[in-house]
């Protein structure tokens, strides 16, 4: 027996009988003004509170851990690059930490990474062999995948340390690792869509020239090139901080050592990005315990250009990041990446399988991203 059947048919029997014609008609009362008892209003009032006060917490819940669908400008890169174990490249939500797209290399593993501050490319370096690097340049499309992949041509005999690419991925800035038995440049420039290079070296190392180069970053220009030598050797101190250095990649003369000296920092900066203007510089300051080598915090600052350098610049702290805002421990094995602007800072640790973001002083944690291999970031 079919007692879903049943039931129709008998509520359909009963529903048959009742007619328009045999419904009498509606007579609505006139209306009169009711006085609300003192207290009628606690519940509802209070369940409205309640079901605000629950969206309002859900809402604050989810942006934190969460985050919009999509940012604004003024929230910094929507996305990043960072290289991890298998030799690759990842392209991840900076919001996030959601992996977008996977660039394989295609040959040894890559070393050294660049993105434009348009987000559109991405210069990947890759060691092809002893003293040999290949770079790929890389499309990206406006959701972080990955359109197009070309290998600038020519390759480098030597191997790549820093690259650093102008605001619309047309030049490429490229510091080479000499140290390591390899010959050639120290810094280079290359037009990324012919391949035209041009080279600079420093001078042969005496008591008072510099012995390394690092750091490149440009000015909004896309011909000044702003890069860190190491300060000259005092026999007094143990550290004697670093010198940035600007040059017009324009000009004659491949002498890295005649770029005008425009700050002097015995502070633990790096990443400096200069402002638009070209007056001060912001660059990420780590502060680290000498003796165990043990995080504490690390900071965006601003620095003021003097113009020759010859006296230490003043360090204005714009936003810290410490200890112990970053859980269940303080990492020994981090990452740290600013933007173009100097607005905003990732912080990979390893040791917290986690990627830390601070913009203008407000910290996250990104909530997709649980890795330990990540290495290299870039945004």
């Amino acid at each position: 027996m079919n007692v879903e059947r049943l039931l129709k048919d008998a509520a359909a029997a009963e529903t048959s009988e009742v007619t328009r014609e045999s419904l009498p008609p509606l007579v609505l009362p006139a209306a009169r003004r009711r006085h609300r008892p003192a207290g009628r209003w606690i519940v509802p009032v209070a369940a409205a509170f309640t079901v605000i006060m629950v969206a309002v917490v859900t809402v604050a819940f989810r942006g934190v851990l969460r985050g919009p669908e999509a940012l604004g400008e003024h929230e910094g890169p929507p996305y990043f690059l960072a290289t991890h174990r298998k030799g690759g490249v990842g392209v991840f939500d900076s919001w996030t930490g959601r992996m977008i797209d996977d660039i394989k290399p295609r040959a040894g593993h890559y070393a050294a990474l660049a993105v434009s501050a348009d987000r559109r490319t991405a210069f990947l370096a890759a060691e092809s062999g002893p003293c040999r690097t290949r770079i790929d340049k890389v499309t990206l499309r406006r959701d972080g995948t990955v359109a197009r992949r070309t290998t600038l041509p020519g390759g480098f005999d030597t191997r790549v340390d820093e690259m650093a690419a102008t605001a619309d991925g047309g030049r490429l800035a490229i510091v080479f690792n000499n140290f390591t038995g390899c010959r050639g440049d120290d810094m280079a420039v290359v037009e990324s869509s012919s391949g035209a290079r041009r080279g600079w070296r420093l001078p042969s190392p005496s008591g008072g020239s510099p012995e390394y180069v690092q750091s490149p970053s440009w000015a909004t220009d896309g011909r000044t090139l702003f890069f860190v030598t190491d300060a000259p050797e005092d026999p007094q101190a143990v550290y004697t901080g670093v010198v940035l250095r600007e040059l017009d990649t324009r000009t004659t003369g491949t002498d890295l050592a005649h770029a005008r000296a425009v700050l002097r920092s015995t502070d633990n900066l790096s990443a400096f990005r200069p402002s638009p203007d070209g007056r001060t510089v912001m660059a990420i300051k780590e502060n680290t315990d000498i003796d165990d080598g043990k995080f504490r915090s690390v900071a965006i600052v601003e620095l003021s250009l003097l113009g020759d350098g010859s006296r230490k610049a003043p360090v204005r702290e714009l936003a810290r990041m410490t200890a112990g805002q970053i859980a269940p421990a303080a990492p020994v094995d981090f990452r740290t990446a600013l933007d173009g602007t100097g607005r905003h800072l990732l912080v990979s640790s390893r040791h917290d399988r986690a990627v830390f973001r601070m913009d203008d002083g407000r910290f996250r944690r990104l909530p997709d991203m649980h890795r330990t291999d990540l290495g290299l970031i870039a945004w």
